[in-house]
């Protein structure tokens, strides 16, 4: 698995969305999982070494706080490794998860995101799923 995190809270959530699959799954270990911030991901060295992890990766998440819109490295970043997927010769057909650290799911940066993130993976021959964080219950009685 492979983490793509916009800072350490969508990190530590996708940490727990992983232990959860795992545990579902009935795996006791996640195997090799590696965690890639948007920030690190600036540096062109970094980036690369990133898409090879992701490239060979069973999942890959991108976990996004979900208000504002992807920047523009992070686009680049994911459509070379879509790029990459699409060229690959194995046949493997790996999943990228996007989760959103929101529960609204109308907001404009996470429509746009959905919609960008799933032509890349109509393209790459990805699976695509999403999630939003759940609302807590205070927030459903307000």
């Amino acid at each position: 698995m492979v983490i793509i995190c916009e800072d350490m809270a969508t990190g530590e959530r996708a940490n727990h969305f992983c232990e959860n699959l795992m545990h579902d799954l009935r795996e006791t270990t996640v195997g090799i999982k590696d965690l890639w911030n948007f920030k690190v991901l600036d540096i062109p060295h970094v980036r690369y070494v990133a898409a090879e992890a992701a490239t060979l990766a069973d999942v890959v998440i991108l976990a996004l706080d979900g208000h504002a819109k992807l920047p523009d490295s992070i686009k680049t970043w994911i459509e070379q490794w879509g790029e990459q997927m699409a060229a690959r010769t194995v046949d493997q057909s790996p999943i990228l998860v996007a989760l959103f650290n929101t529960s609204d799911d109308k907001q404009g940066a996470v429509a746009s995101t959905r919609a960008f993130l799933g032509a890349i993976a109509e393209a790459s021959g990805l699976t695509f799923l999403h999630t939003l964080r759940q609302p807590a219950v205070a927030d459903l009685l307000r």
